[in-house]
C-alpha cells in the first residue's frame, strides 16, 4: 500500500495483483511525506530510496537497532527493515498492514482517504487463486495439491498455516459494505495499458516500468495456464468463494 501526498493518491494493496511490482515502481517517484507500507524489500534490494517518513517510522519502530541488521548484510536488513514498518501500522490497518481492508485505511487516514485518488487492481479470482497457491507452497518440500489447497480454502481450514485464510479475498480491500470505494480499478489482465491511461489521466508522469517483483515462484514443469489447473468441482468452489468480485467485474472461468 502506499499514501502519496505528493501525488494524492492510495494505493489499496490488492494480493497476488501485481500490488508489489506497482509499489516498487511507484517508490521512486514518492516524496519525503509519503508512505510506503508495501513491498519494502523489494524495493530496497533494487537500491530504490525508501522515503524520509517511512526511514523514520523503521528507525523509531527497530529502537536504534537496524544498523545491527545490517552487518548481517543487506537481505536480513531489508527484511528487519519491512518488518519494522508492517509492525508499527498493525495497530491501526490489522495484521496485515500492505493488504489492509479499505475500512481500516479510510479510519485510520481519515484526510487522506477523503481528498486522495484510491487505486485498486484486481485478477481474474480463477487465476489470482493459481498464483497465490504456487506462492504459498514454493518452500515446501511436500506440498498440498491444489485440489486439497482449494477445499481447504472453501472449508475454512488453514492447513496448519499454508491456506491464507484471513486475507486471501481481495474484495474487502476495495470496497466498503459491498460498494467499490475506489476511484480507479485496473484489471490485472489489461494491465500496463490501464495503468498509463490512470497514471495520466493523473498527472503522474510514470514511465511503465514493472518490475517481477513476486514472479518466478511456479516450479519448472508446473502445468500451463490456470485453466488446466480446475475440475468443474474446484471452478465452481472458487466461484462461490470470490462471488462479489466475479459479479461486479463480470469475470468468467
Amino acid at each position: 500500500m502506499i499514501i502519496s501526498e505528493r501525488h494524492q493518491l492510495i494505493v489499496l494493496h490488492c494480493r497476488k495483483a501485481a500490488g508489489s511490482s506497482l509499489c516498487v515502481s511507484l517508490a521512486r517517484l514518492l516524496g519525503p511525506a509519503d508512505l510506503q507500507i508495501s513491498a519494502l524489500a523489494e524495493t530496497m534490494a533494487l537500491g530504490i530510496p525508501l522515503s524520509s517518513r517511512v526511514r523514520r517510522i523503521a528507525g523509531r519502530q527497530s529502537r536504534g537497532l537496524l544498523p545491527l541488521f545490517r552487518l548481517l548484510g543487506p537481505r536480513f536488513h531489508h527484511r528487519a527493515f519491512s518488518r519494522a514498518v508492517d509492525h508499527a501500522h498493525r495497530p491501526l490497518l490489522g495484521r496485515k498492514p500492505p493488504h489492509a481492508p479499505a475500512a481500516r485505511v479510510a479510519a485510520a487516514f481519515p484526510r487522506e482517504w477523503a481528498s486522495f485518488r484510491k487505486l485498486a487492481v484486481v485478477r481474474n479470482p480463477w487465476d489470482k487463486t493459481v498464483s497465490d497457491y504456487y506462492w504459498r507452497i514454493q518452500r515446501l518440500r511436500t506440498p498440498p495439491s491444489f485440489a486439497t489447497y482449494v477445499e481447504a480454502l472453501a472449508a475454512d481450514h488453514d492447513l496448519g498455516g499454508i491456506v491464507p485464510l484471513a486475507f486471501h479475498d481481495n474484495w474487502p480491500m476495495y470496497t466498503i459494505n459491498d460498494r467499490v470505494v475506489a476511484d480507479r480499478v485496473v484489471r490485472f489482465e489489461q494491465l500496463q495499458q490501464d495503468l498509463e491511461t490512470f497514471f495520466r489521466d493523473a498527472g503522474l508522469d510514470w514511465d511503465g516500468w514493472l518490475p517481477r517483483s513476486k514472479g518466478g515462484h511456479r516450479p519448472a514443469g508446473a502445468p500451463g495456464g490456470y485453466r488446466s489447473h480446475y475440475t468443474a468441482e474446484l471452478e465452481h468452489m472458487v466461484g462461490r468463494l470470490y462471488a462479489n468480485e466475479i459479479k461486479q467485474f463480470g469475470y468468467q472461468f
